[in-house]
């Protein structure tokens, strides 16, 4: 890294990393511009967009070691802090974020970096759930660990789908503009030796300022300065971006799914409904002949 830090536009991407020949897997990416997206669409503050960052990196990692296209993953945060419970959703590399209360701010830390565990709160919950199109989702929980949500994704993946896991996840943050954004997964396969264990977990000191570290240069450059002598190979690359999928249909689904009842209160006092998606913030509206259009569709 050079001294004086420069904001570049280099590509969101990811990259899938085996080492040992198989034994370890790694994730490294950049989401600098999933963080700016975030930010263009919540308007949070400092200290909230780095936990939306983050939890958005995470969520990528998870919606891209799913190999099935029409899979997804979503991840809630919820823990007791003022910045409420944030939703965070993935198909394959296409991400979006939503989080209750994104305007609140807290003062820095002692340290003078942003209070991201007092914000989420170091209590609560983390939960994953995937659909990979079957019948029942498969749903995973763990408790918080610190709420900084590192760690609380490192103790998810070692807890709940039980693979040793080391997780990086980082946001520089200027004034609420994302400076870099990223992050790195480091875990352990079946056959990996205490020898390799303890290799990992001394490269895992690269990761301490990743968010810096991926800012300018090529992350396969890093990769390959990081695991020099690991027998690192690149399986796949893949690019990374902001999407909502949110449309006027599956709005109509849920004014629908309301019922007649709702839908007739809602014709007789309000004449009309604007719903906005919580992800992508865009607003659809419905006069009072759609209403009952729509209700003429609803069951009950």
């Amino acid at each position: 890294m050079n001294d004086n830090f420069s904001v570049l536009n280099l590509p969101d991407e990811m990259l899938h990393i085996t080492l040992f020949g198989g034994m370890a897997r790694v994730l490294l990416c950049r989401t600098t511009g999933l963080a700016r997206k975030a930010a263009e669409i919540h308007q949070p503050s400092s200290t909230a967009l780095a936990a939306m960052s983050r939890t958005m990196t995470a969520t990528a990692m998870l919606g891209v070691m799913m190999k099935n296209e029409e899979a997804s993953v979503t991840v809630t945060v919820a823990g007791d802090g003022p910045g409420g419970k944030i939703t965070s959703v993935a198909h394959g590399g296409k991400v979006k974020i939503s989080m209750h209360h994104p305007e609140v701010e807290l003062p820095l830390k002692k340290d003078g970096h942003l209070d991201v565990g007092g914000l989420v709160g170091h209590e609560g919950r983390l939960t994953v759930i995937k659909d990979l199109g079957l019948k029942e989702p498969y749903v995973g929980q763990s408790p918080l660990v610190s709420g900084e949500l590192g760690e609380d994704f490192a103790q998810y993946f070692t807890t709940s789908e039980q693979v040793p896991s080391l997780v990086a996840l980082g946001c520089l943050v200027h004034d609420g503009f994302c400076m870099s954004a990223g992050g790195a997964l480091m875990q352990a396969m079946p056959g990996c030796t205490e020898e390799m264990l303890e290799q990992l977990e001394v490269r895992s000191l690269f990761f301490t300022s990743i968010s810096r570290e991926v800012a300018e240069d090529p992350l396969e450059d890093l990769a390959k300065g990081w695991f020099e002598g690991m027998d690192m190979k690149v399986l796949s690359r893949e690019a990374l971006s902001y999407q909502c999928d949110c449309s006027r249909e599956k709005m109509e689904k849920a004014l629908i799914a309301l019922g007649r009842q709702e839908l007739t209160q809602l014709i007789e006092e309000d004449g009309q409904a604007e719903l906005t998606c919580h992800f992508c913030r865009t607003t659809h509206h419905f006069s009072k002949q759609e209403l009952i259009d729509l209700m003429a569709r609803a069951s009950r």
